[in-house]
């Protein structure tokens, strides 16, 4: 938006010793084009927002009413008057000056001889190349969000986004000014500091840029750039920011209120955190504290199986601890997560009352306490993994808190799962059967039993000649002695390990997928 102050510091008008009489204070009004006239009539012509350049060759003579001349001005929209009074005047009329005083129209003086078909040049250049980048802004902002839209992001990559568009901070709040995301980038300290006062101050005043999100009658929150915005179109950023946000909503089967609201944000951040999409952790302890979690004391991922969210919900608010919930699901199935902040010593403590308040076919994993937020993520993709593994195991107890320590061998593989060679330790043993499911699965059958006949053909109801048989070909095809423990423990590792072997808890993740 270019204004007078932006037209008077122009080379152009810079040169003729401008000097400012009236209207000090309205120098940011905006300037839609610029217009020479010499007529004391000339409002009649004028829609708004012109910049007037003249030399008051009109207004010599009894007949020119200058605070009339003012009034028709100021009615007309004009954004400030210009005088060149190096040629048809020596200075400004006096009743000109008092008129524009009074009316707080700006009213500049050149004491240099300035070519107005410059001016209007350079004044008309710069207002059409305005013109274009808020074309080319805007022309990015639906290409921004509409990409977001159809990749049904995130609330917080949309936040995001809308902030690297403005230049400034965004604020997503609900309807009880609470804010429960945003993004602050560099200039975020203090951001969310006392937020529903200054929200609920700022928003009265109309000091903050706020937009609604949803359809009249259905507002569910509130997106808000505070402070001072660089984009050109600040209001167009922030409504197609919302737009997507309630699409998104409506996509996830979202409803009303701040409470939905506010699980989502907890979603989103625990999903960021496991995906690595956030590493800013200057922004992440903000968006921790901004759903009214401390982010003191370090940072814990935890992950259950086999109970729904609220139900962890309820059993993390009867623990006193600070934490959030999210989804942490993969392939496998529903896996609540779980980010507890505190101290090692607290949360240890902790677990295992977290454990025992979830359902009984709850199956809890955690991993290792860390002091960094950002970097929870591999936290969270262990402890589901773990989660997974044990609900499959049996054995299990009710209300045990598990650890890849607890997983044995498998814990084991966890750890090496990246190592090529793992993987080409497990293709190398069971080559020969990968393409057979019905031998991959006697030969698991076989080592759980301990190369047992008797409990072999019990669990696969046969006599134990036919099974004898069944062994003898399995050891013909696979090449080797089964007898032989080493020969055994190589291949039980390798089942463990192969993540394409039918229902072995192999690296990849889970039983069905490994350790």
């Amino acid at each position: 938006m270019l204004t007078v102050a932006d037209v008077l510091a122009l080379p152009v008008l810079a040169g003729g010793s401008p000097h400012v009489v009236a209207g000090h204070d309205r120098l940011d009004a905006p300037v839609r084009w610029a217009h020479v006239t010499e007529q004391a009539d000339v409002a009649g012509l004028l829609d708004g927002g012109e910049l007037l350049l003249s030399t008051g060759l009109g207004w010599r003579g009894a007949a020119f009413d200058a605070r009339a001349f003012v009034t028709s001005l100021v009615e007309a929209g004009v954004a400030g008057l210009v005088v060149d009074v190096t040629e048809h005047l020596v200075a400004l009329p006096p009743e000109l000056v008092r008129a524009a005083r009074a009316a707080a129209l700006p009213l500049v003086e050149l004491h240099r001889v300035v070519r107005f078909v410059e001016v209007t040049e350079q004044i008309h250049g710069r207002l059409l190349h305005d013109q274009y980048e808020r074309l080319r802004f805007a022309e990015q902002v639906h290409s921004t969000f509409a990409s977001l839209a159809a990749a049904a992001t995130s609330t917080q990559e949309v936040l995001d986004r809308a902030a690297g568009l403005l230049g400034g901070p965004v604020v997503l709040e609900d309807l009880g000014h609470r804010a429960v995301a945003h993004a602050a980038g560099p200039h975020g300290a203090g951001l969310l500091v006392d937020w529903p006062r200054r929200s609920r101050r700022e928003a009265a005043n109309e000091g903050w840029l706020v937009v609604a999100a949803g359809p009249a009658g259905d507002r569910w929150a509130r997106l808000i750039a505070p402070g001072p915005v660089a984009a050109p179109d600040g209001r167009l950023v922030l409504e197609r920011a919302a737009e997507v946000l309630t699409v998104l909503r409506l996509l996830q089967g979202g409803t009303a209120g701040g409470d939905d609201l506010a699980l989502r944000a907890h979603d989103d951040l625990v999903h960021d955190l496991l995906r690595a999409r956030a590493v800013d952790e200057t922004a992440l302890r903000q968006r921790l504290r901004a759903l009214g979690v401390s982010a003191r004391g370090g940072y814990t991922a935890v992950a259950v199986v086999g109970a729904e969210r609220a139900e962890v919900s309820r059993a993390l608010a009867a623990t006193r601890v600070p934490g959030v919930t999210g989804t942490v699901g993969d392939r496998e199935g529903p896996v609540v997560g779980v980010l507890l902040v505190g101290a090692a010593r607290t949360v240890e403590e902790c677990l295992p009352r977290l454990a025992a308040a979830l359902p009984g076919a709850a199956t809890l994993a955690t991993s290792d306490h860390v002091e960094q937020i950002s970097a929870t993520g591999p936290g969270f993709a262990e402890a589901r993994h773990v989660a997974q593994v044990a609900a499959a195991s049996p054995g299990r107890a009710p209300g045990q808190v598990h650890r890849t320590a607890d997983l044995g061998v498998r814990g084991l593989l966890w750890r090496l799962r990246a190592d090529a060679r793992l993987a080409e330790f497990a293709e190398l043993q069971l080559a020969p059967l990968l393409d057979r499911a019905d031998d991959l699965a006697l030969l698991r059958d076989y080592l759980e039993v301990g190369g047992s006949m008797t409990r072999l053909a019990g669990r696969l109801h046969l006599s134990r000649p036919a099974a004898y048989g069944r062994v003898e070909r399995l050891s013909r095809r696979l090449g080797r002695d089964l007898e032989d423990p080493e020969v055994r423990l190589g291949l039980h590792l390798a089942l463990l390990t192969e993540p394409t072997s039918p229902g072995s808890p192999g690296p990849a993740g889970s039983p069905g997928g490994g350790p």
